[in-house]
């Protein structure tokens, strides 16, 4: 991918030291496919044969008819029906990977202070899988849980997708006693809009529709996440 960046007329130079804490979304931010998939649709399409039932949950849930809590359950529900192990979710996890340079560009934000931490609707295992020893502070994600012969069995919704992801932002500021506008945000889809409006600084990072790069104060293409790091020195 070619390095490139379309800077929004709101920014003029990087935002420095007031930015004190810095919040990642997962899925097509930290970690990639290489047709572009998230880990839900893997998991669907390995136990449904393709991802139209996720496809078609999707449209029930942009139309208000189904509640975020209620779709991971279907989903999840839907995967334990089948058997669902850990060893299979790994095989499904595997084939995400991390965006080049997410390590030492993560290592090198976390050693010149700022706070880290994940709001993101993936599974908690993409995370124990691709970054095991991370350096994030607070990590908000959808979590499994597996009975003593790793099967599937259980699950938590994070509260913080789509919409929530601003509440989990605030929330953050709140913890760490800073205003929004020390706060920044790093995401690609159309579910990180609201944490991108709410956050003082924010990134569409290869961004996957119109709607992010609009809300973001910079957009930017690039294959290396160290590509971020000229707005956080």
């Amino acid at each position: 991918m070619t390095d490139s960046r379309v800077t929004d007329s709101r920014v003029t130079a990087s935002p420095g030291r007031a930015i004190d804490l810095i919040a990642f979304d997962v899925d097509g931010t930290l970690v990639e496919h290489p047709d572009g998939r998230v880990i839900w649709q893997l998991l669907n399409e390995r136990y449904h044969g393709s991802d139209e039932i996720g496809e078609a949950r999707y449209r029930e849930f942009a139309a208000g008819r189904l509640e975020y809590q209620r779709w991971v359950e279907l989903d999840v529900t839907g995967w334990m029906e089948r058997g669902a192990t850990r060893a299979q979710l790994l095989e499904e996890v595997r084939k995400l990977r991390r965006i080049a340079g997410a390590r030492q560009t993560l290592a090198g934000l976390q050693s010149r202070g700022y706070k880290l931490a994940v709001i993101s609707g993936t599974l908690d295992l993409v995370l124990e899988e691709h970054f095991p020893s991370h350096p994030f502070d607070v990590v908000h994600s959808n979590k499994l849980h597996f009975d003593a012969d790793d099967r599937l069995h259980a699950w938590e919704a994070t509260p913080f997708d789509h919409e929530g992801k601003a509440h989990a932002l605030q929330a953050l500021a709140d913890r760490y006693g800073l205003p929004l506008s020390r706060c920044a945000f790093v995401g690609d889809n159309l579910n990180d809009v609201a944490a991108t409006k709410a956050a003082g600084f924010s990134i569409a990072l290869n961004p996957k529709t119109p709607e992010i790069e609009a809300a973001a104060h910079v957009s930017i293409r690039a294959a290396h996440l160290g590509a971020i790091t000229e707005f956080f020195p």
